[in-house]
């Protein structure tokens, strides 16, 4: 876990980088309107709990959760964290996941979905869990570049 960025500042959300960056690190970004910082953050535990990983520890503060996740058939020893930073009229999302896997199809099919798991977790707690007040789905971006919007 102290591989990982430890706060939203270290984190440079946005960079634009998504996709696999590392040997076994993806990234992923989403932004998301209408919503304060509370939710923010329990939107990101909550992103992490739906994608099995157990949250470790978080600051609402420093904008981040981080949790771990216990071994699969496939991958062990995956971290994630959730890095979330005001812009506009709402938060951007990042997801920093990394961890070890088994090489080949099912690794790599595995580890590249566990920033897409967590966001889908976000998605969902903000859509269904919260008071947002905003019922038009385009609340949700999901952009490559996040300075370009």
């Amino acid at each position: 876990m102290n591989s990982l960025p430890q706060s939203a500042a270290q984190a440079n959300i946005g960079s634009g980088a998504v996709g696999k960056t590392g040997w076994s690190e993806y990234q992923d970004v989403m932004f998301v309107r209408g919503i304060d910082r509370d939710t923010a953050f329990l939107a990101a535990k909550e992103g992490l709990a739906a994608a099995t990983f157990t949250v470790k520890r978080g600051s609402a503060g420093e904008g981040m959760v981080i949790g771990s996740r216990g071994m699969t058939a496939y991958d062990w020893n995956v971290v994630a964290g959730v890095y979330f930073a005001p812009e506009r009229d709402g938060y951007l999302f990042k997801v920093i996941a990394e961890g070890s896997k088994d090489v080949g199809f099912w690794g790599d099919h595995t580890s590249a979905s566990w920033p897409q798991d967590v966001l889908r977790g976000i998605r969902r707690y903000i859509a269904e869990e919260s008071y947002i007040g905003n019922s038009d789905p385009g609340v949700f971006q999901v952009r490559s570049n996040p300075a370009a919007n």
